[in-house]
């Protein structure tokens, strides 16, 4: 099952004290604050390190929301645009990590934001703001929009060097870019800042773990793994502890060691709950999964898998990525009506002294009306249209969202009926499948395109766990162009699953003979032609020559068809032909040809 990497604060905290010495200096800072007689800028400064320092030792700690809240206050009263910038970021922070509600947090976020780019002199101070807007877009699985800020925060801002990197480095391994994964890593090890900072250190050799994993160095995953639990067993580091576990139980499972994945899993989900943190929880339960498959627990290996799938359901859905993009936009709208705002009190002003001066200016007043609504119009022209492109976006993200319980519905009815029909042994072979053909489901279907190679690595999977589930009952082939690069031949994820899938169940279902399913990718032109062809029963014999019924496959890859001709400015077309009576159907698919480089 996919871990996830844990994301870095974006801070300049430097922890080389024990667990026990850090709460004292915690605890000093607090009383320092208390016996504070005045508020000045140097008593907001410091209530907001305190902030991020408390937070960065308990996450959970939901209690530093109304001190943060009163530091806003005071900075407001006194007039303190650097006190308020960040009162707002230390507020999102607690509403990312200690309520897990990124809306709030990506609220705050954009405050502070608004504060630094309207005040050029919070300019220097501000990065480590595009940093948690980065870490949000990353959480999400937004990686592309991720990794532009976490790119801006490398440019402009070396102190935050080691974090940036760090990030860069989360990004390509949840890109499965392990080479780029395991380079960003050790050149985050590599740099000064890492020297005298075990939480960093720690942290970078448990994201290291899980890379190395899956890259197959599974002794190079223990040995990381072991060095980030060391540490923070020596210093207390209890922001990192359960991603550590969590990485950890993969790196044992790899090593064949299931009690001691086992073991870490289940106290990186006991950590995970009490923060509230959805994301170590989905973790946790995937590793699980994966454990208790290994041992052959089948039973607890379902129930691991269905609140890990649940969660991922949760974490994943829609209604999330387009609030985060929504807030995004209202972002960028307040901040192009500012701009408009400031451009009309300056017009307003040229208007006025163009009065005062006489009529002779009068006309040049009104051209620069008609140029600044011009340029407004530009605006919202421009807003108009990247609206209707999210809209767009949305709505393709959506039907492939549905695509997924239909298949997991079809699926598990089919793995119920085997373990009813067969022996133990043979069960457990098929769930093994049935897991990585689920984690591929998983993984794939949320990607806009992914390899053609990962797709028809996907559709050979799916034929060998149906034919072990009907053996005998049909063949099949898969037949590639010769010369064409499927490696870097982009495709829409799953998209020929289900008429493969209405051949076997629906096609073969009759049918006395061994049927025989027939699968075509060759590039035609500026197209590339996806076939899928069987001698079934055809779709006249099912209801008669006038069937107009659609599966509901066939209906949602029709919608995203529609959709990606929209986004594309493509002619992407589905044709279903009835070869006759008892001599099947063919089916294709013709797509837009695009290439990942």
């Amino acid at each position: 099952m996919k871990c996830i990497l844990c994301i870095l604060f974006f801070s300049a905290i430097i922890f080389h004290a024990t667990a026990q010495q850090f709460h004292r200096e915690l605890d000093s800072i607090s009383q320092l604050i208390e016996n504070q007689s005045i508020n000045d800028t140097a008593t907001v400064d410091l209530r907001n390190h305190y902030t991020k320092q408390a937070l960065f030792a308990n996450p959970s700690d939901t209690t530093l929301l109304d001190f943060a809240e009163k530091t806003l206050e005071i900075s407001r009263k006194m007039r303190y645009g650097r006190g308020i910038m960040f009162a707002y970021e230390r507020m999102a922070l607690i509403h990312q990590y200690s309520f897990s509600n990124p809306y709030k947090a990506q609220e705050f976020y954009h405050k502070a934001l608004s504060l630094m780019e309207e005040d050029k002199k919070l300019k220097p101070y501000g990065w480590s703001i595009y940093g948690g807007i980065g870490t949000l877009y990353y959480e999400q699985e937004e990686y592309g929009k991720a990794l532009d800020f976490f790119k801006q925060v490398l440019r402009h801002d070396k102190g935050l060097e080691l974090t940036a990197t760090a990030n860069i480095a989360n990004i390509h391994g949840s890109l499965d870019q392990l080479d780029s994964a395991i380079y960003y890593y050790n050149r985050a090890l590599d740099l000064e800042q890492i020297r005298n900072n075990p939480t960093y250190k720690a942290n970078l050799y448990s994201n290291l773990s899980l890379i190395y994993g899956q890259d197959g160095q599974v002794d190079s995953a223990l040995v990381s793994a072991e060095k980030s639990i060391a540490l923070i067993e020596a210093y207390g580091i209890e922001f990192v502890r359960p991603t550590a576990y969590a990485n950890a139980s993969m790196a044992y499972l790899g090593n064949n060691d299931y009690e001691m994945a086992e073991k870490y899993a289940k106290q990186s989900l006991e950590l995970s709950d009490a923060q509230g943190n959805l994301f170590l929880q989905k973790s946790a339960w995937g590793t699980l999964a994966d454990v208790y498959t290994a041992k052959g627990d089948f039973s607890d290996a379902l129930e691991a898998h269905k609140k890990f799938s649940a969660l991922k359901d949760s974490l994943n859905g829609q209604n999330r990525r387009v609030e985060i993009n929504r807030k995004q936009l209202e972002f960028d709208f307040e901040r192009e009506r500012a701009v408009t705002k400031a451009e009309i009190e300056r017009q307003t002003t040229i208007k006025r002294t163009t009065l005062l001066g006489g009529g002779g200016l009068l006309l040049a007043s009104i051209f620069g009306f008609m140029l600044y609504k011009r340029r407004r119009d530009a605006v919202e022209q421009k807003k108009e249209a990247e609206f209707r492109a999210l809209v767009s976006d949305t709505e393709l993200k959506a039907l492939r969202a549905q695509m997924n319980p239909h298949f997991i519905f079809n699926s598990l009815n089919s793995i119920g009926d085997y373990i009813l029909k067969n022996d133990t042994g043979t069960a457990m072979e098929y769930l093994t499948k049935f897991a990585k053909l689920m984690r591929m489901v998983l993984e794939k279907s949320e990607s806009k395109e992914i390899p053609l190679n990962e797709d028809l690595k996907f559709l050979e999977l799916y034929l060998q766990v149906e034919s072990k589930r009907q053996p005998g009952k049909f063949s099949y082939e898969i037949i590639v162009e010769k010369g064409l690069d499927v490696k870097n031949t982009a495709v829409p994820p799953l998209m020929l699953q289900p008429f493969i899938e209405n051949s076997i169940w629906h096609g073969f279902a009759q049918k006395t003979d061994k049927g025989h399913i027939s699968i075509g990718i060759a590039k035609q032109g500026d197209m590339l032609l996806c076939t899928v062809d069987d001698d079934g029963k055809g779709r006249q014999a099912e209801d008669g020559p006038h069937i107009t019924k659609k599966s509901f496959g066939v209906a949602i890859t029709e919608s995203r068809l529609e959709v990606l001709n929209a986004q594309r400015n493509t002619k992407g077309k589905l044709t279903i032909m009835d070869k006759g009576q008892e001599k099947g159907t063919r089916v294709e698919v013709s797509l837009p040809y695009e290439t990942i480089f």
